[in-house]
């Protein structure tokens, strides 16, 4: 199996499909069309302008009355044109480790591929036991999925689960939760003037945006499961005015709703406020990601996961991200979800990014094991 495995991955790796790459990612998507036409799918392609087609593939199981399961890969990266073509997929071992390296090979070509052949494993066993699978590989998840979103929610709430193939970082995790993200905007203003001549007819917005940062980064650590971080400030445009516009972008994520009320209930208090006479203070934007949290249904994926794995001999653990996925779009919809089912490897988004092929037969095995689970 490995040998077929690695050729396709290569086949895939050595396709440019960068996220605004929408050729390369077409292609991608023809060539995975194909594939999946030939596990016996079918397909069709909701078509893009600006970004890669997303590809849909269906395979109807034996048993009409089975679970209906959604399988989540993204075929974009976060690589520029040319890049399959400096860097192609390769070879090599490192510290007695057989890896393989190329641009998405990790993050996540590689776990695109272990879905299909979870399920090619189950049909050419004749345990293809489900109502339905459908495979939805989207092109846009690098940039937060925004117009495959609409796609991947509607599928979603057709489906019994979903599983989602990004990265599995050690052999024995899987992801049961992600942090929510929220994107806000401030904005300080006041009153310009000649800061030589008239200073006093001045409100210097960058001061009171000084003093907005200091309060709004003191919330960061005092709301459970939340963090807030200041990332970028901007202000002013000459040394001789006194600015009357500032402003500075602030990155949040929370655990749960709960927490992405609390945190934004704090940062309205602050800035309902100003320090300085004659200025006022704009606060905008909002979240972005739901959390992805854990709940009886995602536990129960858990549950079915390790059962799967403790006939590998692996005990396996669920784990948190800070970071989102298209998990946190179905999560939300109530639907069971279990993310981090892709390869293991390391170095997402580096250039020196890279898969372990030893663990590989072992994940492609969890997963078919996990789709298994789910039919009885």
């Amino acid at each position: 199996m490995m040998e077929p495995f690695l050729a396709d991955l290569q086949a895939m790796v050595d396709i440019d499909s960068g996220t605004y790459v929408k050729e390369g990612v077409d292609r991608l998507g023809l060539w995975l069309q194909q594939r999946l036409q030939r596990l016996g799918c079918q397909t069709y392609f909701d078509e893009q302008q600006q970004y890669g087609n997303h590809l849909v593939a269906i395979h109807s199981g034996t048993n009409p009355q089975g679970p209906r399961l959604l399988l989540i890969g993204h075929m974009d990266t976060v690589f520029p044109k040319g890049e399959a073509r400096r860097r192609p997929f390769s070879r090599t071992r490192v510290d007695g480790m057989e890896i393989a390296k190329g641009p998405g090979v990790l993050d996540m070509k590689s776990g695109v591929l272990i879905g299909i052949y979870a399920v090619q494993l189950l049909i050419e066993s004749q345990m293809d036991n489900y109502q339905s699978v459908t495979f939805v590989c989207n092109s846009d998840e690098e940039i937060g999925s925004h117009s495959s979103r609409p796609l991947i929610r509607k599928l979603a709430s057709e489906s019994d689960a979903v599983l989602v193939l990004e990265p599995g970082r050690i052999i024995n995790r899987v992801v049961s939760s992600r942090r929510g993200i929220a994107n806000y905007h401030v904005e300080a203003h006041g009153i310009s003037s000649h800061a030589g001549v008239e200073p006093e007819k001045g409100r210097n917005a960058i001061l009171e945006l000084s003093h907005q940062v200091i309060a709004l980064q003191a919330i960061n650590g005092t709301i459970p499961g939340a963090t807030l971080n200041v990332g970028i400030i901007k202000g002013g445009g000459r040394t001789n005015i006194v600015p009357d516009y500032a402003y500075c972008e602030i990155d949040v994520r929370v655990s749960d709703r709960a927490g992405l009320e609390a945190i934004e209930a704090a940062m309205r208090e602050v800035t309902s406020h100003t320090v300085l006479k004659g200025t006022r203070v704009v606060l905008s934007g909002g979240v972005s990601n739901m959390p992805f949290e854990r709940t009886e249904g995602s536990l129960k994926l858990v549950q079915l996961a390790q059962a799967a794995g403790a006939d590998l001999g692996l005990e396996i653990e669920d784990v948190s991200s800070g970071g989102a996925s298209d998990a946190n779009t179905t999560a939300p919809l109530g639907v069971p979800t279990l993310d981090g089912l892709g390869a293991t490897g390391g170095l997402a988004h580096n250039p020196d990014e890279y898969i372990e092929l030893e663990p590989l037969p072992v994940r492609i095995a969890l997963v078919s094991g996990l789709l298994q689970r789910l039919c009885q």
